[in-house]
């Protein structure tokens, strides 16, 4: 539901808190989110409704339902339990079959091409991920790494992310991989990369913030698990999905790239044999 149009001045402040708590604003009360936002709890009420809530406390209990998805534990106690396991494969297959038709209906021909655009185009690009994401984040980095360089994963190895932010610039991009149970610093991340002149690409499932203004892009994945963990296999389709898709947008580059890694693993591996 799209009311950005509709909202008056006090209300854009009151979304605009919200987003910065990447709305997940389950442990505060109306009052003090009104206070945060300096607007009253008439205006906070008003707000709430205008999104389709009957009430704030019906829009805090959704904002914590969905702070604990993507928790096993969470999944577990709401799995009903039966005493005899299912060793039936295809019931995971179903559901991957299912993530992946989900995520093919929600990525258009346009937004894969604009993303590949954006991964091209960029002069350096930062991969970041937190948790589950970082498995994403570090297949992306493997096969960009492979193609092109400028590529890294973020933070790197005895940095921290301030270190390495200070050197994304104009004409860069930053890939956000923004899986269940996000941190709140995703959201800041993205303002400093905006504030620096970076796009970004976020990737994400289907409750990810949606950012797509023209010049920065979401795609979106189902990433439910048949049993009490996600399912990351849609999202590694899509990241090898864009890899393809690159590698035929770059041409020739690829080739030649791919030819100096062939060679040097050869040259390395026989000197590593011989000492």
């Amino acid at each position: 539901m799209n009311v950005q149009d509709e909202l008056s001045v006090g209300e854009r402040r009151l979304a605009a808190v919200i987003l910065e708590m990447e709305c997940n604003f389950s442990g505060f009360t109306a009052g003090e989110i009104a206070t945060r936002a300096q607007v009253s709890n008439p205006t906070a009420a008003r707000f709430f409704r205008r999104l389709g809530y009957e009430s704030y406390q019906q829009a805090h209990t959704q904002a914590r339902e969905r702070a604990q998805m993507g928790s096993p534990l969470v999944a577990l106690r709401s799995t009903e339990r039966h005493e005899k396991i299912n060793y039936d494969f295809t019931d995971y297959v179903r559901q991957e079959n299912h993530n992946l038709s989900r995520t093919a209906d929600d990525l258009a021909a346009d937004k894969l091409e604009r993303a590949v655009a954006m991964l091209r185009d960029a002069r350096r690009i930062w991969i970041v991920g937190f948790r589950n994401s970082m498995i994403v984040g570090s297949y992306l980095h493997n096969i960009l790494n492979l193609m092109r360089e400028g590529a890294a994963l973020l933070p790197r190895a005895g940095m921290t992310l301030g270190e390495d932010l200070v050197n994304v610039a104009e004409n860069d991009l930053v890939v956000l991989l923004s899986f269940r149970r996000r941190r709140p610093v995703r959201g800041r991340i993205a303002r400093v990369a905006q504030r620096r002149g970076a796009k970004v690409l976020q990737i994400g499932d289907f409750d990810a913030p949606p950012n797509d203004d023209g010049v920065n892009l979401t795609l979106r994945c189902a990433v439910e698990g048949r049993g009490i963990f996600d399912s990351y296999g849609a999202a590694m389709t899509l990241v090898n999905c864009l890899a393809s898709l690159l590698e035929q947008s770059v041409g020739g580059a690829v080739a030649s790239r791919l030819t100096q890694v062939e060679s040097l693993m050869e040259e390395i591996d026989v000197l590593a044999f011989k000492s």
